[in-house]
């Protein structure tokens, strides 16, 4: 949505958010004072969809002026160093985590900070000399990495392999119990010993992290890929230029049967949002100078050629409810096998549209924008009317292999990045075998990505980030916290009540 003058007064006077939050905050205000019509060509139909809401922006604003989401290859500096930083390959861990630090302060992304800090434990690893004084060194870096980037879109990689250093950074998150980065194991049954990924099961119990993604799949849809931000599936040495999405719960309202939305109203605002995603790609590419200019492009950590865009989606659960009460039915999303047909319609509606529109600057993924199941956020009241992504809405969850069941097939849609989130009683920290076969049966039944976490625990994941209940709560009271996804997170707890995801019990 356009900015006004005022929100720059209000931003500027806020008593509830600290130096830096008010000054990225005011940056984007900035963007989304121009006129999109003007900068960008929206049409008034796309302008539309816009005011109406049934298409979001995230507020990304309209002179972009960098991609949305970098995704550096972090092994050249590891070969060449970076000559605009003055940075020498590095010799040792100490070099290397401080070069890292210092690299990370260069890299842009929506948030200003660097949303992928590289596959941590593959970078360390042929430094790893002495284990007992490189985890001290290494705890100090993630814990740098915590209050220097105070944003949980952060995200870092570890495996598939198994690697000493990969050890040391589970056993440091462990102790830590910081929100960033978050984390993301990419799991191979094949690859990944079982050993290593028991140890990353137990963590991602105990402080919400690494989730497991399915690295297979994901291989296989995407190719060379890492996990970003959420959990953003994206190419390596490249990323993605923007993330709109279609808040379906918004769409559907007025609608008088299943067939008029998926004949007239979804494909209607899926092509405009279709067009939109190519004229601000066009603008970053053409008239930004971000490739022309940056120094990742011209050191080789990035190529323009690696981006695509992320055709995203919310609300599906609130469009399916929506659509069951039209047809008289008193059954929900989730646990409604006629739900999950209209689900699977609406699906295959956006599917085809966003594999049947040939994108612009996205030759890495075959001239097409890749759908993303979005996770959230609170941007206006219509967020209240939309669930993150494909999920069922928290207090109607099935029991835990019947939830599995349902979400799976949606799974497959989502090319760039999905995920479910289980919360599991304390029992299961002896059961971890248990919680591995659980994610090895998700991901055969087609799962792309899976999180679990202790019900009790203070650091849990929202969505696809990690916030502390305890910051949330002082959020809740109009205090100033850290990290902005603190903020987030008490916005899409009241929203969603996701601090209160059924709590599984032995398979319940």
């Amino acid at each position: 949505m356009r900015s006004k003058l005022s929100d720059i007064l209000d931003i500027a006077t806020s008593k509830s958010m600290t130096y830096q939050q008010k000054l990225f905050s005011l940056a984007n205000a900035a963007e989304r004072l121009v006129d999109p019509q003007e900068v960008l060509g929206y049409t008034d139909e796309e302008m539309t969809y816009i005011e109406n809401e049934m298409i979001c922006d995230l507020n990304e604003g309209y002179a972009l002026y960098r991609p949305r989401y970098i995704v550096p290859d972090y092994y050249v500096l590891l070969e060449k160093g970076c000559d605009f930083l003055e940075l020498k390959p590095p010799t040792d861990l100490d070099e290397l985590l401080d070069s890292l630090l210092i690299l990370y302060r260069h890299v842009p992304s929506i948030t200003s900070f660097p949303v992928y800090i590289g596959d941590l434990d593959k970078l360390m690893e042929p430094f790893i000399t002495d284990e007992q004084k490189d985890y001290i060194k290494i705890k100090r870096f993630l814990n740098h990495v915590d209050k220097s980037i105070p944003d949980s879109f952060c995200h870092a990689d570890i495996g598939p392999e198994k690697t000493k250093a990969g050890e040391l950074i589970l056993k440091a998150i462990i102790e830590l119990e910081n929100p960033t980065p978050n984390m993301t194991i990419r799991y191979d049954k094949d690859i990944t010993p079982r050993d290593f990924a028991l140890k990353a099961a137990e963590a991602c119990l105990r402080v919400s992290k690494p989730s497991f993604s399915n690295d297979k799949k994901y291989c296989k849809d995407v190719g060379e890929h890492r996990l970003v931000s959420c959990y953003n599936a994206l190419p390596h040495g490249g990323g993605a230029y923007t993330l709109p999405r279609l808040r379906l719960g918004t769409i559907v309202k007025g609608v008088t049967s299943l067939d008029e939305l998926l004949n007239e109203r979804l494909p209607k605002v899926t092509k405009a949002m279709a067009t939109m995603i190519d004229k601000r790609i066009r603008f970053l590419v053409e008239e930004s100078n971000f490739f022309q200019t940056s120094f990742l492009v011209k050191e080789g950590y990035l190529k323009r050629e690696n981006f695509s865009a992320m055709f995203g989606m919310v609300g599906l659960a609130n469009a399916v409810n929506y659509v069951l009460k039209l047809e008289g039915l008193n059954e929900t999303y989730g646990t409604s096998k006629r739900g999950d047909e209209i689900g699977h319609a609406i699906m295959k509606v956006i599917e085809d549209i966003a594999n049947s529109h040939e994108g612009v600057y996205c030759e890495r993924t075959n001239d097409r924008y890749l759908l993303h199941a979005q996770v959230g956020a609170t941007n206006s009241e219509e967020d209240v009317c939309n669930n993150p992504a494909h999920r069922i809405i928290v207090g109607e969850e099935p029991i835990l292999p019947l939830h599995i069941k349902q979400a799976a097939p949606f799974h497959e849609y989502f090319k760039s990045g999905t995920g479910d989130l289980f919360a599991l009683d304390q029992t299961y920290l002896h059961k971890l075998d248990a919680v591995l076969d659980i994610i090895d049966g998700a991901f055969a039944s087609g799962a792309r990505y899976i999180t679990t976490y202790l019900h009790n625990t203070d650091l849990i994941r929202v969505t696809g980030y990690l916030v502390k209940k305890s910051e949330a709560a002082k959020v809740a009271r109009g205090e100033a916290v850290l990290r902005d996804t603190d903020i987030f997170g008490q916005g899409a707890n009241e929203r969603a009540h996701v601090f209160e995801r059924r709590l599984r019990k032995d398979g319940e």
